[in-house]
């Protein structure tokens, strides 16, 4: 698979096609669209026995439980102490509940569903009470020049968590609003009254939504993903015709933003981890946009929407392992298979529905397994989905879905290569390397560093990101070892790692393919400070197939003068034996080693643990990972070093 090979224009605008008057002309009242049916309609909802087992059970065992308390105390530790997690895991708690207690109403049917009614009704009544649904983190009032603690309700800050929750009460709307307007028709009309005061209100009044049109953020998942829930929150709680159609105008526009700055190639510089609110949110919107104006399908067919859904098979390893450049983990904590299957069958890609039944594997098909991410919205959308429950799909066999697994991915916008040794199957080597710049969105200082896999276990690595804090995304960031190219598989010249910037970029990147080699030739000097001496560093990144089946990483230099120091360091997710004379074997989960070597004569070898306290890391890598660092024994001014990485004899 190759993206480049279908080079195209970019999209056709959103505005072309989903023009003002056509809004105004197709947009449906309140009441006539919804993706669901209400809870009333109880023969409408297609859970099977298991599913409805679950539901009610998950859901019955919260009942009488009080709700979550989110005090101020707990919204102001971020401002305090940089603590996210304090309040948004009760707030997100607070969220699930009221999802699974809007299954478990319509699960239940009949008098059963009385006992989940009081359930919706106060879980709804509670997000109202809440004096903002915005994350600490994301608050104006908290992040600008005021420095305030907690976050003014006359003044609310749009970010994902509101649009959420703006989304969640809506789709409450839809389910249960007959049931609330049972108990007290205030319930829905306060809830319509709070979805608009703070988020489609906000949206549609001011203009100072960096993410909205890149004014004052980058434009990166939070767009789209924001989008797909004002679109549902406007389609399901806004009364006046003028309005619904006014804040559709503004979303096409907005995602018009997006796709203007999406590279041509499909690629996603935050990572696979982030394509599940970026790309995948985007078909979302457009195919929410589709069923509620009865236009637009030919979008579907346009050459960058279908290459964005192909990213997930580009960046993907094997046996849950991805890709992982920028801020992703290298095991994504977030999935959606159902949302990645009907957008292969929009575009017409089997390969994407392919992946997408190979990742769902024997999980449920609609209901997330405990401990995963709980996304009402897509739970919804799964479980209407029939072609999604059926047993076994077109693209599956009896033995079950297998992922396509191509051998070879170039992204030549992106700048980002993945070949592996034989397509079809995890087995041998795979290499993932990257030009671009230093300015990408969830950055790291990562220009030309790479990652080799054997047999589908990442042994070279980018070990991804901490758990957020407020450091995270402040001026701190780049004093966060994992995010400096100390820390990353990189040269360090005259003590110079690479600076943030988009100015600090890769330069002549070439992909290549030559009989069984597929590789990246990049020059990476422009990433470094002028500190560094560098006039060049060309590297050159290769997986070479067939017999001796090896990676090859040449690297070539010049500075103005023969530097204090030269070193060259790899970050290794696995344990290493062996250190010796040129030679170090990289091993994990008892599988096969991979043998790193080098030039034993021009460098001194050492390995250092580091230590990984931090759950976000020590999840998917265990408690350390090792940094093997390659001293030049003696440095000059222009030279040359050849690293090799192959299986291990056994």
């Amino acid at each position: 698979m190759d993206p480049s090979t279908a080079a195209a224009p970019g999209p056709s605008r959103l505005a072309d096609v989903f023009t003002p008057a056509l809004v105004a002309a197709r947009m449906p009242a309140i009441g006539a669209w919804s993706p669901v049916p209400s809870a009333d309609d109880h023969g409408a909802w297609p859970f099977d026995d298991a599913d409805r087992a679950r539901v009610l059970e998950t859901a019955g065992a919260a009942l009488g439980e009080p709700w979550p308390a989110l005090p101020a105390s707990l919204f102001a530790r971020f401002a305090r102490d940089g603590d996210r997690a304090a309040y948004q895991a009760p707030s997100g708690a607070r969220r699930t509940r009221l999802g699974w207690a809007l299954l478990a109403l319509a699960a239940a049917g009949g008098a059963d569903a009385e006992r989940f009614a009081d359930e919706v009704m106060d879980g709804v009544w509670a997000l109202c009470e809440e004096t903002s649904w915005v994350w600490p983190a994301h608050d104006f009032r908290v992040l600008d020049e005021r420095r305030g603690l907690l976050p003014d309700p006359a003044v609310p800050t749009l970010d994902l968590g509101a649009a959420h929750t703006a989304a969640l009460l809506a789709l409450a709307d839809a389910i249960a609003g007959n049931a609330l307007d049972r108990r007290d028709p205030l319930l829905r009309a306060r809830l319509r009254r709070e979805v608009h005061t703070r988020v489609l209100g906000p949206y549609l009044e001011r203009a100072e939504w960096g993410w909205y049109d890149g004014g004052t953020a980058k434009l990166n998942n939070w767009n789209p993903w924001v989008h797909s829930n004002l679109l549902l929150a406007t389609a399901l709680t806004t009364e006046s015709a003028e309005r619904r159609a006014a804040l559709v105008d503004r979303v096409v526009r907005g995602l018009d933003n997006y796709l203007a700055a999406q590279p041509g190639d499909g690629g996603c510089d935050e990572g696979p981890h982030y394509w599940w609110r970026a790309g995948a949110s985007l078909f979302e919107c457009l195919e929410t946009l589709e069923s509620l104006l009865g236009t637009g399908g030919a979008l579907f067919a346009d050459p960058l929407v279908r290459a964005m859904a192909r990213y997930p098979l580009a960046t993907w390893i094997g046996d849950g392992w991805s890709v992982s450049f920028a801020d992703g983990p290298a095991r994504a904590r977030e999935t959606a298979p159902a949302v990645l299957h009907r957008y292969g069958r929009r575009t017409g890609l089997a390969d994407v529905t392919a992946h997408a039944r190979a990742l769902r594997g024997a999980a449920d098909a609609v209901l997330p397994g405990p401990g995963e991410p709980f996304d009402l919205r897509r739970v919804l959308d799964a479980l209407f989905d029939a072609e999604w429950c059926g047993r076994k799909g077109a693209d599956e066999s009896e033995g079950g879905a297998a992922f396509p697994l191509p051998e070879r991915c170039w992204l030549p916008d992106t700048q980002v290569l993945v070949a592996r040794a034989t397509g079809g199957t995890t087995r041998g080597l795979l290499l993932a390397v990257k030009g671009g710049h230093n300015d990408e969105s969830h950055n790291h200082n990562d220009v030309g560093s790479f990652l080799v896999a054997l047999d589908g276990r990442p042994l070279v690595i980018d070990v991804g990101v901490g758990t957020y804090r407020r450091e995270t995304f402040g001026r701190e960031r780049y004093g966060i070892w994992s995010m400096t190219s100390e820390y990353h598989n990189l040269p360090v010249v005259n003590g110079q790692g690479q600076c943030h910037g988009g100015q600090f970029a890769a330069r002549r990147v070439a992909a290549h393919r030559d009989g069984h080699t597929d590789g990246l030739t990049l020059d990476i000097a422009g990433a470094y400070p002028p500190a560094a001496g560098l006039r060049s560093w060309t590297r050159t990144a290769a997986l070479v197939r067939g017999e001796g089946e090896r990676i090859e990483v040449g690297d070539a230099w010049r500075l103005d003068s023969a530097p204090r120091s030269l070193a060259l360091h790899l970050l290794l997710g696995g344990a290493v034996t062996g250190l010796g004379g040129g030679r170090a074997t990289v091993s994990a989960d008892g599988g096969r080693g991979l043998q790193l070597a080098w030039d034993d004569a021009a460098f001194d070898a050492r390995v250092e643990t580091v230590p990984l306290t931090d759950p976000a890391f020590a999840d998917v890598w265990g408690p350390e990972v090792y940094r093997l660092v390659l001293t030049a024994r003696r440095p000059l001014a222009a030279g040359t070093h050849r690293l090799t990485a192959a299986p291990a004899a056994p």
